[in-house]
């Protein structure tokens, strides 16, 4: 799906259901997960003008997530993949470096990246410090990007291993150009060139609030 389409499901789920029960309801974890997925979908667009999708898993236990770039070459369409494992930072973790820290501590493979949503609303991110520390964890991730909520319209994106880039998102602008993106993708069938191709009118139902 498009990053429009992920971010949007999840603001639909939070209007229907609360705030508060679209944050901590199991049922909703591949929506909130798509929702980190699309912001940096968003944010690696604005950097490169790259086209991305989000691609949740629903089979295997891992990635949580995929991110899917077609290339169109002359010798044929590239897809470039980024898999992503999601992690919240919660409220009830004072230091965001715990939870970095705990998900380094576990093997993944080495082109996996590691995107952690911080939900510790009102807690400052001193970012310059995680970027040193990071320097001293031996991280088995590709990249490690934290994705904050700094204001009503505005989100920062900020690779922290290694450091650097920040992108600075205005999501209602964001979003509006987000908004002519194809909202679903299918991959070609055997036989085609390599791609993904708009799948039409698509229905995916938002899961249920009780």
């Amino acid at each position: 799906m498009s990053p429009y389409t992920a971010i949007v499901r999840m603001k639909t789920i939070s209007e229907r259901c609360g705030i508060d029960h679209a944050r901590t309801n199991g049922r909703f974890k591949r929506e909130r997960e798509a929702w980190a997925a699309g912001m940096l979908a968003l944010a690696l667009s604005k950097l490169k003008d790259d086209v991305w999708w989000v691609e949740v898993e629903t089979v295997d236990a891992t990635p949580d997530t995929k991110l899917r770039q077609i290339d169109q070459t002359a010798n044929g369409n590239v897809i470039n993949t980024r898999n992503i494992e999601n992690v919240d930072w919660e409220e009830n973790v004072d230091d965001i470096m715990t939870v970095i820290r705990k998900k380094c501590k576990r093997s993944y493979p080495s082109d996996y990246l590691l995107v952690v949503h911080a939900r510790n609303y009102g807690k400052e991110i001193n970012f310059d410090r995680v970027i040193e520390e990071m320097k001293r964890v031996q991280s088995p991730f590709l990249e490690v990007w934290v994705i904050a909520v700094v204001g009503l319209d505005d989100v920062k994106v900020v690779r922290v291993s290694p450091g650097l880039p920040v992108v600075d998102l205005k999501i209602r602008a964001e979003l509006e150009r987000a908004s002519k993106q194809v909202p679903f993708l299918k991959r070609g069938s055997r036989g085609r060139e390599p791609g993904f191709y708009d799948a039409g009118t698509v229905f995916l139902p938002l899961p249920r609030c009780d």
